[in-house]
């Protein structure tokens, strides 16, 4: 519950004004030729046979389909330089590709965007002691230029198939699209027309199952199938899945093709913030769709529904680990929340929900009705964020779930808790009942303290599918991803 309100608001408007598609123009076009690379000195003792040096070029070529910009690993005249029967223009062709290897192995490890540029709420920094340089001297004095070459993209399936989707959306752009769906009322069952026809036009770019069956004639009216149709693309767009195309659905579905690849394209950057090693057993939260996955054995173990920070007080993208399960736990009201929201509403009201005055801080008591709900869950962070219970439940039924002021409110964390205190000597569900049922604060330290990564995902595939789902971009993170991005590789950070 903690205010992330001072946070990324100046970014946000900057960029989010000049839209995604823009951002993605940016991003294929442009840019400014050869330039200096950290740890280019270092790079240039490197020396890559022929075969090395082509298979080099090839992955460079191939960068754009991993979302970096067009011109940001630049290999013009380099086949021409390794070739010259001039020793000093083969020396030097063998110096610019070993730096623009380093920048693109940097690139893949998420270190494109110098730390000093990031959004603070973005505090997660993948691999930040990483050498580039060191690794590739590395892998050729070692023989295995081709094995480091081909693992230095994320090996994480997410991102494999988000790169999948990429370059389908990009083929469908390249094609010339999709065509809108014109406004109007909603569209339901026995709806006839050209808007019923546009409908069932624009969900086929992106749902095999439609358009079979000589469904494409236009006067084919609106039937079960194609509200079948509808509700699939709702799930995929964190829509109620009504199999109604009312107001809210059009407008999805009337989101350009470039817009969405350039979200795939931002999500991609994210996820190469990543750690490497993704954790078997762990928690994954994603504050823009709003959910909760807990994999135990790299199996789902669990799933709910999450309600993260609103927009001003974003919650932050991090990676940590829970170390304590708080039952029935008080609620210190940062000062800023106090004064602005709760002091306002007078004593009568504060009594009535268990505030005290502990000196200059209001301390909500534990009970039914605190903010926190009966459990909160404890990880290291520098945003003073974490899990917790929520005795506001409304949030839940609404489909964009951003209202917190930061921190995650779990739609079941009775049950997260009784899930990870059963794990723990003595501490079986009626024992959890029996501490909740009373108001002391009980802070249970987790013998097996369980990984956290908190995302913010705006395009991503659920299962073992490469259908992209998306959802809005609340925060405005995916224009400002994307600038940071292709200033850094232009060289303009």
């Amino acid at each position: 519950m903690s205010s992330l309100s001072d946070r990324g608001r100046a970014r946000r408007g900057r960029w989010v004004a000049a839209g995604l598609a823009l951002a993605l123009a940016g991003g294929l076009v442009g840019g400014c030729g050869p330039r200096g690379r950290p740890g280019a000195g270092a790079a240039a003792e490197t020396a890559l046979s022929a075969g090395q040096a082509q298979a080099a070029l090839q992955a460079l070529a191939e960068a754009p389909s991993h979302g970096f910009p067009a011109t940001a690993f630049p290999t013009a005249g380099l086949a021409a330089g390794l070739r010259s029967s001039d020793a000093g223009e083969r020396a030097a062709a063998q110096r610019r590709l070993a730096a623009e290897l380093v920048g693109y192995a940097r690139a893949q490890h998420g270190l494109a965007i110098p730390k000093a540029a990031l959004d603070k709420n973005w505090g997660l920094r993948a691999a930040g002691r990483y050498d580039a340089a060191a690794d590739l001297r590395a892998a050729l004095a070692d023989g295995r230029f081709e094995a480091w070459l081909a693992a230095l993209p994320p090996a994480d399936p997410q991102y494999q198939a988000l790169r999948r989707g990429y370059l389908a959306y990009l083929k469908l752009a390249e094609a010339g699209g999709w065509g809108a769906v014109p406004e109007g009322g909603a569209l339901m069952l026995g709806a006839r027309g050209p808007r019923v026809a546009a409908l069932r036009s624009r969900l086929a770019f992106e749902d095999a199952a439609v358009g079979r069956g000589g469904r494409d004639e236009a006067d084919a009216p609106f039937d079960p199938a194609l509200g079948a149709a509808v509700a699939r693309f709702q799930h995929r767009h964190g829509l109620k899945e009504t199999g109604v195309a009312d107001a809210a659905t059009i407008a999805a579905l009337n989101v350009p093709v470039l817009v969405r690849a350039a979200q795939i394209r931002a999500n991609l950057e994210r996820l190469r913030w990543l750690p490497r090693a993704v954790p078997a057993t762990r928690i994954d939260v994603n504050s823009a769709a709003g959910t909760f996955q807990m994999y135990e054995a790299g199996q789902p173990a669990m799933a709910m529904l999450v309600a993260a920070g609103k927009p001003g007080d974003e919650t932050p993208i991090l990676v940590s680990t829970i170390h304590t399960v708080v039952l029935n736990p008080s609620w210190t009201v940062p000062p800023e929340i106090a004064a602005n929201e709760l002091e306002p509403k007078g004593e009568a009201y504060l009594a009535s929900h268990r505030f005290e005055h502990d000196g200059d801080r209001l301390v909500q008591t534990p009970g039914p009705k605190n903010s926190l709900g009966q459990v909160k869950f404890l990880f290291a962070n520098p945003y003073s964020v974490y899990l917790h219970d929520t005795p506001a439940k409304a949030a839940f039924a609404r489909p964009q779930r951003q209202v917190s002021h930061g921190c995650v409110r779990l739609e079941r964390a009775i049950d997260l808790a009784k899930h990870l205190l059963g794990r723990e000597a003595g501490w079986p569900p009626e024992k959890v009942d029996e501490v909740l049922a009373g108001d002391e604060t009980r802070s249970v330290a987790l013998k097996e303290p369980l990984p956290v990564r908190i995302m913010y995902a705006t395009a991503f595939v659920e299962g073992d599918g490469d259908q992209v789902s998306f959802r809005d971009d609340a925060y405005g993170w995916d224009a400002a991803t994307l600038h940071d991005l292709d200033a850094a590789l232009a060289g303009h950070a």
